[in-house]
């Protein structure tokens, strides 16, 4: 009697399954929809075309008193009523790099794993956007007057600004962020809030200071 050495037959309707080898590269859900890198290299760019078409439109200003300060500054907004085509494109393109800030804190905020700002953060900067995308229409239809409270003009992309400030120190502490990356946004930002039209200036700079964020986490 003699013992057979094959194997058994496997039955009918399985499947074999293959183990992946140790190390193998796989790709999760987080990383398919990890929308930061294309957001940082794009949102900066936005606000870089926002600057560049403010400017174009206040340089009619320059003949008039007292209107040099008002060239090239974050005006989308504050002068949205006014009529021109390039006065609602520069509005609509603060209002989508602001909305774009928003979407690039939430983004950012999935990366961190051990500091809590993720939701608050994202919440914080969705606000933002909504309330300056509200001022702009609201100007734009006529339902908001043009004197209106500095806070309630610029409440909205300062909250957002805020909201993606505090993700990029988290990351920064997370170290997933270089130190000199966050020096430089900071330098961004402060260029940003200076009243002589340096909005383009201050975008370059960011994108710069984003630069690392480019790379997906997998990188």
């Amino acid at each position: 009697m003699t013992t057979s050495t094959l194997s058994p037959a496997r039955p009918a309707g399985t499947t074999a399954t293959t183990v992946a080898p140790a190390g193998a590269a796989t790709t999760t859900t987080s990383d398919v929809l990890d929308r930061a890198p294309l957001l940082a290299l794009l949102v900066p760019l936005v606000l870089f075309a926002h600057g560049i078409v403010d400017w174009v439109d206040g340089l009619d200003q320059l003949g008039k008193p007292g209107e040099l300060v008002e060239l090239g500054g974050l005006g989308g907004i504050a002068s949205a009523r006014e009529p021109g085509a390039l006065t609602v494109a520069a509005g609509i393109l603060l209002v989508a790099s602001v909305g774009g800030f928003a979407w690039l804190t939430a983004a950012l905020g999935r990366r961190l794993e051990h500091l809590p700002v993720a939701v608050p953060t994202a919440l914080l900067a969705a606000f933002g956007a909504g309330a300056t995308a509200a001022v702009w229409l609201g100007h734009v239809s006529g339902l908001l007057g043009t004197d209106l409270p500095a806070a309630l003009t610029w409440g909205g992309p300062a909250l957002t600004a805020a909201a993606l400030g505090v993700v990029l120190v988290a990351l920064t502490v997370e170290g997933r962020l270089p130190a000199g990356s966050l020096a430089l946004a900071a330098l961004a930002a402060g260029v940003l809030l200076l009243p002589w039209g340096l909005v383009p200036l201050g975008a370059l700079l960011l994108l710069i200071a984003l630069a690392p964020l480019t790379r997906t986490a997998s990188d």
